[in-house]
């Protein structure tokens, strides 16, 4: 499954880029979202994915969070002694970010795929802060009656119920749809 539209412009400019370091493939579109298209170099097969960023960042340890998806895609390509995999993103200002996928390490690269130093990323993601939207515990069912007591709701609202001979009648309120009138043929005990 993709999300969004293909990075057209972004394809286009890496090609370019590519055909610098060697023979580009293209890779049919529908016969693999693992990469876009393969470069042979003199010593090695690479298998690039390319993205775009809607964003200008420049941390590559958080452009690497926000693709870790795209990075799991193209890991499931096999890496052995001549293969590589490469993970190149485009800035709306049109710079590229270019990466290594080795097997346990990220690595930062320059435009002709020597690798740059200081730029050694693990390949484990970092994981979102363990704050769960609701308790992970057991959940409380909810009280009408504390949330709006029977004193509490207007007259207008309610509607007297005969209950037994000996009691006296109970004061039961009328439920309307939020935000609208009541049509008087919806109003219960009218008819």
């Amino acid at each position: 499954m993709t999300r969004g539209r293909p990075p057209l412009v972004a394809l286009k400019e890496a090609q370019i880029i590519a055909m610098k370091r060697g023979q580009v493939l293209p890779v049919s579109e529908g016969r693999c979202d693992h990469f876009h298209f393969i470069l042979f170099t003199e010593d090695r097969v690479i298998f690039i994915k390319v993205k775009r960023m809607l964003t200008d960042v420049s941390d590559p340890a958080e452009i690497l969070y926000n693709y870790e998806r795209d990075i799991k895609h193209i890991i499931r390509v096999p890496l052995n002694s001549v293969d590589a995999r490469e993970l190149w993103v485009r800035s709306p200002r049109g710079a590229f970010h270019f990466f290594l996928i080795g097997k346990d390490r990220i690595f930062g690269l320059q435009a002709d795929g020597s690798v740059m130093s200081g730029t050694e990323y693990p390949l484990e993601f970092p994981k979102p802060k363990d704050t769960p939207a609701v308790s992970a515990g057991k959940i409380p069912a909810a009280d009408p009656a504390k949330e709006l007591p029977a004193e509490k709701i207007p007259a207008e609202f309610t509607k007297e119920i005969p209950v037994e001979k000996d009691s006296a009648p109970a004061q039961t309120p009328v439920l309307l749809r939020a935000g609208r009138d009541p049509v008087p043929e919806q109003i219960q005990g009218k008819g």
